[in-house]
């Protein structure tokens, strides 16, 4: 007997040891799944802190557009360095998740989308005025990506919440089980030992279970402060209510907001701070709820203690308890007074918009009714004069040639040049003036023919000068307004065999290459080259590198160039070197079979 009893001991001391190892594991399993709460609470506040930035930004966005007043650009300003930071800050407390760290980096290229927008509508703002911000933000591309960061935001906050929902689940069950095994070793313990032994065991059980109780309790107690402390602190209104629309939680800002203070609030109905006429409205928000629906940025007013309406954002969603059942919910509401009265602003100057724009449309009509008729007045009054110069010198020569000496045919023939000259410097400047006005339709073009044609047309020059051109065999076809493609290669062929050094013979080679759903036309020369320096100044109205004397021309050439490639949805640029020739290209849009070719 005295040996069973040590050996039935023995099984209760084994017993003891592994009730102890159980209610050990339970502990730390409890204590897992309160740090998990504390996460979660951290994820939470760093989301509406990210929101919170993104509506800012926004915000100061308005202002100034609305306003002209850069002041209003401090949010902004403050949002471009934390809103990055916020992101980065968020994805550190979701390490842990898989799903939510998809769901930051989506928010994070959202972000960065919305940036971009409010930039470029300030950027336009600040270099073409209202009107063109306005045209940016009519695209509706800044309210989408807003609508993004809210839904990816809610999405983060819906996952996070439901995940405190199954760790406050998961500490009870966690308990119960921890319990149950408890109990079931210590009725075994019961069966296989004295009553002293099972004495023990009741006391190391009753001493296990204070433990969980108590540490059950202290994590409850830690969840409710923290939970506590971010409602309180929030600066949204954060309103908790039954299904029966009942007030059962009202924070700080709900106070600041309608004036109510918690203790007159809690127990009543939130039909307190709902208009007549959106009651309709709530009952249906508290109908999705008893569904299982939530309510994402709902924009409605309610009245505040005073009778003011505010504007308000409401984001609705449903509370559970710990078997998953649907009992109240949470309401966030934000006060989005001032985001209502800009974009009211913003209406009333749309409504505006277009009496501006006809008025605008007027002026130019008028501003390009006025330049046809300078652009007749210089063609036809202004040459007019040229031409008698022109040919009384050249009558002078001709008629009296006997009768002048060497000097006097020298300002002759002067007079004859200057005339010329200036005759082809106003038949220039209406070339380019012409440009911005007129509409050029598009069609496809072959190049090769568009070469040829001004190789057959500057014979006579080529013939003078005995330049040497080589075409490619194959060139591409564009879109483009067949005259002006025209004068645009003329220009550049006619530079190519001129601007040479004296006694060297002209080499011009023409090809063209696909780029990117454009052709790009290369004119190359072995002329007196370009210094890197002077490449963009070239393309500009009488932007000359050398004397007249030297190489004639009006120096408006280059500036056709660029202005009719420009208008014509293509692009122009030049590869040279200061005494190693030049390579001019013109890049326009690629003809397809689409296009009709």
């Amino acid at each position: 007997m005295k040996l069973g009893g040590w050996v039935l001991l023995a099984v209760t001391l084994l017993l003891v040891v592994g009730i102890a190892a159980l209610s050990y594991r339970s502990a730390v399993d409890v204590r897992a799944a309160a740090d998990g709460v504390a996460a979660e609470q951290r994820i939470l506040q760093q989301a509406a802190r990210v929101l919170a930035l993104a509506t800012d930004a926004e915000t100061g966005q308005r202002g100034y557009l609305l306003t002209g007043d850069p002041g209003y650009l401090a949010p902004y300003r403050r949002a471009l360095t934390a809103l990055p930071e916020g992101v980065q800050r968020l994805r550190d407390v979701t390490a842990g998740s898989a799903d939510q760290q998809q769901r930051v980096d989506e928010l994070r290229a959202a972000i960065d989308r919305k940036l971009a927008e409010l930039r470029a509508t300030i950027e336009a703002q600040r270099a073409r005025g209202s009107s063109a911000a306005l045209d940016i933000v009519r695209t509706g591309e800044g309210q989408a990506q807003m609508d993004r960061i809210r839904a990816l935001l809610g999405d983060i906050v819906e996952r996070e919440s439901q995940r405190l929902g199954e760790r406050q689940v998961l500490i009870t069950r966690t308990t119960r089980d921890a319990t149950s095994l408890t109990i079931a070793a210590l009725v075994l313990a019961v069966v296989t030992t004295t009553l002293a032994a099972a004495l023990i065991v009741g006391a190391v059980r009753g001493r296990e279970r204070q433990r969980a109780a108590l540490a059950q309790q202290e994590i409850r107690e830690r969840v409710t402060q923290r939970l506590a402390a971010i409602v309180e602190n929030s600066d949204d209104a954060i309103i908790g209510k039954d299904l029966a629309g009942v007030i059962t939680s009202w924070n700080a800002a709900a106070e600041r907001m309608f004036g109510y203070s918690a203790a007159e609030a809690i127990g009543r109905p939130i039909m307190i701070i709902v208009p007549p006429d959106r009651v309709a409205e709530e009952e249906e928000v508290i109908r999705r709820l008893g569904r299982g629906g939530r309510t994402d940025h709902f924009d409605t007013v309610r009245w505040t203690q005073d009778g003011r309406l505010v504007d308000i954002s409401l984001t609705v969603s449903p509370i559970r308890d710990s078997g998953a059942a649907i009992v109240g919910a949470s309401t966030i509401a934000r006060d989005i007074t001032e985001r209502k009265r800009v974009e009211d602003d913003l209406k009333r100057l749309n409504e505006t918009l277009e009496d501006r724009v006809a008025e605008r449309t007027r002026q130019l009509a008028e501003i390009n009714a006025e330049l046809d008729a300078f652009g007749y007045t210089v063609s036809h009054d202004l040459r007019a004069p040229l031409r008698a110069m022109n040919g009384f010198a050249k009558a002078l020569l001709t008629a009296y040639g006997d009768k002048l000496d060497a000097r006097g045919h020298d300002f002759a023939r002067r007079v004859v040049a200057a005339a010329e000259q200036m005759d082809q410097l106003i038949q220039d400047l209406l070339t380019y003036s012409r440009l911005s006005r007129e509409e050029l339709r598009a069609r496809p073009q072959d190049l090769a023919d568009v070469v040829g044609e001004v190789l057959a047309t500057l014979q006579a020059d080529i013939r003078q000068r005995a330049a040497s051109i080589a075409v490619a065999d194959t060139l591409g076809r564009v879109m483009a307004n067949r005259p002006t493609l025209t004068q645009v290669v003329t220009n550049l062929i006619s530079n190519a065999i001129k601007f040479v050094a004296a006694g060297v013979t002209p080499r011009v080679r023409i090809w063209s290459e696909p780029r990117d759903g454009s052709e790009r036309l290369w004119v190359h020369d072995n002329g007196i080259g370009i210094d890197p320096a002077h490449h963009a100044r070239i393309f500009h109205v009488f932007e000359r590198l050398h004397g007249h004397e030297a190489y004639p021309g009006t120096g408006i050439g280059l500036a056709i160039v660029r202005r009719a490639t420009e208008r014509m949805g293509g692009r122009v640029g030049v590869d040279s070197r200061a005494g190693a020739g030049a390579a001019f290209w013109i890049e326009l849009p690629r003809a397809t079979s689409a296009d009709g070719s």
